[in-house]
């Protein structure tokens, strides 16, 4: 195929859809983590806990892999524990979402392994979940 003026199309196509299956992903486990807290009344780390386990039974495949659904998943677990964006509300946690998981397509290449990279990404994330409240 000749895409002529755009001939990294292909790649960027990919890249954006990685991202989004990350964003998902890191949008899944702030939700259900945010959602077993403000309704079942849960502590922070029973939900987190239960989040990241849950998220462990997806199983991986060919078109998933590049993402690490099982890190994206508690990542978004990790900020919605650790943050005040439980007390916010569903806005604060789809910013959230989105900031964390453009972090974690930007931080990835440069940073291998995951224990370091996952911390450093829910807090950057958890911490512009607190300033966007004061930013209002």
């Amino acid at each position: 195929m000749n895409y002529g003026k755009f001939p990294l199309m292909p790649q960027t196509l990919k890249r954006l859809e990685l991202w989004f299956l990350k964003f998902l992903f890191f949008l899944s486990g702030c939700w259900f983590c945010f959602f077993l807290q403000s309704q079942f009344k849960v502590s922070a780390v029973i939900a987190a806990s239960f989040t990241g386990l849950l998220g462990t039974f997806i199983p991986d495949s060919k078109r998933i892999e590049g993402t690490h659904i099982h890190a994206t998943i508690y990542i978004g677990a990790f900020v919605a524990m650790g943050s005040k964006v439980v007390d916010a509300g569903l806005k604060e946690i789809l910013f959230v979402s989105i900031i964390g998981s453009l972090i974690y397509s930007f931080v990835s290449p440069y940073l291998r392994g995951l224990g370091g990279r996952l911390g450093f990404i829910a807090f950057v994330a958890s911490l512009m979940g607190v300033a966007l409240r004061f930013w209002k």
